[in-house]
């Protein structure tokens, strides 16, 4: 099925935009959040294979990101409290397209992926499997505390919307330096060569974020590894960790695995991990994806 444009008014009054795909007899929902400078079309092929395996798909871009941005001036650029707002929007999407009696699945890559964590932390009855790719876990949340001070402090001295270079130079640019005899700084997103270059052509990927939306983003993920937020999680939730094992995101792989031990420890039995060898960051996108699409619909379909 070809996607079709779709938007969500927020509980601020604000309009989002993205898209659905939708097959004639849906055997369940899936809802994707996607990661950050990127954008919903990205998954037109993912999604397009879960329709054809009896699943609708829907993806609202956040805030500053894709179809909710017309002017390019404003990509990067996001309201206080943006996270937990994104997170609320998610819901609001769920709670929008779910079909009484099927299965809801919550899938998060990337920046989605943290949201998806948290997601399942505030929304614990709503979901029926949540899947978590190209993510990090406890073992970073040091990190985080500090970068959110950090970031705070360029904010509010550099400027709130202000370009995030210094910012995005300690995050994303460590992850470019990952790659040895890169050819690019955005080599470390796959080893598919189209896929990077599209990437890097597409005026709407990969812009400047601001300095609140490493703020707001820093903020979000500190807050994930909280005891009384983890108890909050469904413990009969099926849970799938996945990325590649190239992934600098994921610490090429101990931070996936540090998440997967982390939900084992709460009680969490369903909660199991898949690293892709020769796969970085984007496994949605790699040569051999179909791989990762067939083990994914594999398990929402058991």
């Amino acid at each position: 099925m070809e996607r079709k444009s779709i938007s969500i008014k927020t509980i601020n009054e604000d309009i989002l935009f993205g898209f659905a795909w939708e097959c004639e007899k849906p055997e369940g929902v899936v809802v994707i959040a996607t990661g950050m400078e990127e954008a919903s079309y990205r998954y037109d092929d993912f999604a397009q294979f879960l329709n054809k395996n009896g699943y609708n798909v829907y993806c609202i871009d956040h805030y500053g990101q894709g179809e909710s941005v017309t002017d390019l001036s404003q990509l990067g650029i996001v309201p206080r409290s943006f996270f937990s707002k994104c997170v609320r929007v998610l819901d609001d999407v769920a709670k929008k397209y779910a079909i009484k009696d099927k299965p809801l699945i919550i899938f998060g890559h990337s920046m989605g992926s943290f949201m998806v964590q948290d997601y399942i932390q505030r929304y614990n009855k709503r979901p029926t499997k949540a899947i978590i790719m190209g993510t990090n876990g406890p073992n970073a949340k040091g990190l985080y505390g500090i970068g959110y001070q950090l970031a705070r402090l360029v904010a509010k001295c550099a400027g709130e919307n202000k370009e995030a270079k210094f910012l995005k130079s300690m995050a994303v640019g460590a992850y470019a330096k990952s790659v040895k005899d890169r050819k690019t700084d955005c080599d470390w997103l796959s080893y598919n060569v189209e896929n990077v270059n599209r990437y890097i052509e597409d005026p709407k990927l990969g812009h400047p974020s601001s300095n609140g939306f490493y703020r707001e983003l820093l903020k979000g993920n500190r807050r994930l590894y909280r005891k009384k937020f983890l108890d909050k999680i469904n413990k009969d939730l099926p849970i799938l960790v996945t990325a590649g094992a190239d992934d600098p995101v994921g610490a090429f792989g101990k931070g996936p695995k540090s998440l997967v031990d982390l939900y084992h420890k709460l009680g969490i039995k369903n909660a199991e991990l898949k690293l892709y060898e020769h796969m970085r960051h984007e496994i949605l996108n790699e040569d051999d994806k179909l791989t990762v699409y067939n083990d994914i619909l594999n398990f929402i379909k058991k």
